[in-house]
């Protein structure tokens, strides 16, 4: 038998081996197949970007989330949605647990379950495919939702600036308030604490005190705003009253009858000859009440009860041959004290009306 004959398979064999061979590439197929569905299921699945998303929350890295969303939120209202804010903040997002994930065509919707202040709140992200990674591997964009809600604040209209978290936030210009000297303005906020801080007071005039507000991630949850208007300072209404005193104590001063710009007005009856030694005499001190006007600033200082008594002596002799004849007269009454207290920074006017 020659040595070519040994050499030749038979065809059988190479029928055999054909299949054999067929069916490892095909192997081998199915078994890349089945590995990229892996890879792009677990290592490449929407979930990877709501869980990278999370993870900035829950770290309070607001710049980093905000690179991982799609957010209609820019400009001079997003300065909540920053490190120097959101950073500082107590009560964010302690932890999450994605529960499930579905895709339809292009289109993922993954839901979490996300832990704040030991609620559970569940909330369903949406994704969009938007192509492939390394050729093979599926690429997701996060459109949302992002949790972010809106922190209204009713501000007076010249306060330019508040403390956020112990950060400085410019105010947008806003809409009209609900009372004059006040306008609207709304400023989105991650879910977390804020402690929200006026300027420092001047002398005269404050913004009130600092407020503490808890966005919640659960848009169902109530949230409350915040308010701050001028106030006058107790200061104010201290150096209001010592400047109302010292003008009617001139006022009282006076021996005039009816001094102009004072509230103690009296008669005098009689030729100013025949009357001496008048004088007024302070009985009961004003007792004060200082209250707002509807005018931002203004102010309005009152007292009722004051009593003062304008008295003097009146020749009551009409025979000129004769002695006079000095009589005591006497004029008591309520003073009805009214002033006008004007507040700018540090700045104080009092005029008595």
């Amino acid at each position: 038998m020659s040595a070519d004959v040994l050499r030749a398979p038979s065809k059988a064999r190479r029928v055999r081996a054909t299949a054999l061979g067929g069916a490892g590439v095909l192997i081998v197929l199915i078994a890349g197949f089945v590995t990229v569905n892996v890879v792009n299921t677990s290592a490449f699945g929407p979930h990877r970007p709501v869980e990278a998303y999370l993870d900035a929350l829950v770290a309070g890295d607001a710049d980093l989330s905000r690179t991982l969303i799609s957010s209609g939120v820019g400009g001079d209202e997003d300065a909540l949605l920053s490190d120097a804010v959101y950073g500082e903040a107590g009560g964010r997002l302690s932890g999450y647990e994605v529960q499930e994930v579905s895709t339809t065509d292009g289109t993922a919707t993954v839901t979490a379950d996300v832990v704040q202040g030991g609620l559970t709140t569940s909330i369903d992200f949406t994704l969009t495919r938007t192509g492939r990674a390394v050729l093979l591997f599926d690429e997701w964009r996060l459109d949302g939702p992002e949790p972010v809600r809106d922190i209204s604040m009713v501000v007076a209209e010249d306060l330019q600036a508040v403390t956020v978290n112990g950060a400085e936030v410019a105010l947008p210009s806003g809409g009209t308030g609900p009372y004059a000297g006040l306008r609207s303005v709304a400023l989105p906020a991650l879910p977390g604490d804020y402690v929200v801080s006026p300027p420092a007071p001047s002398t005269y005039q404050s913004y009130g005190d600092e407020q503490r507000i808890t966005v919640s991630v659960d848009a169902d949850s109530a949230l409350s705003g915040v308010l701050f208007r001028a106030e006058a300072t107790p200061a104010a209404e201290s150096e209001a009253i010592a400047r109302v005193t010292e003008r009617l104590a001139a006022c009282l001063a006076s021996t005039e009858p009816a001094p102009g710009g004072c509230p103690n007005r009296s008669f005098m009856f009689g030729d100013p000859e025949d009357v001496r030694s008048p004088r007024w005499t302070l009985d009961r001190e004003p007792t004060f009440v200082f209250e707002e006007s509807y005018e931002p600033g203004v102010y309005g200082l009152r007292s009722v009860d004051a009593e003062a008594t304008f008295s003097y002596e009146r020749n009551t002799e009409f025979d000129r041959t004769k002695p006079p004849r000095w009589e005591r007269a006497e004029d008591t009454q309520t003073l009805l004290i009214s002033a006008t207290v004007t507040v700018t920074g540090e700045e104080l006017q009092v005029e008595l009306d």
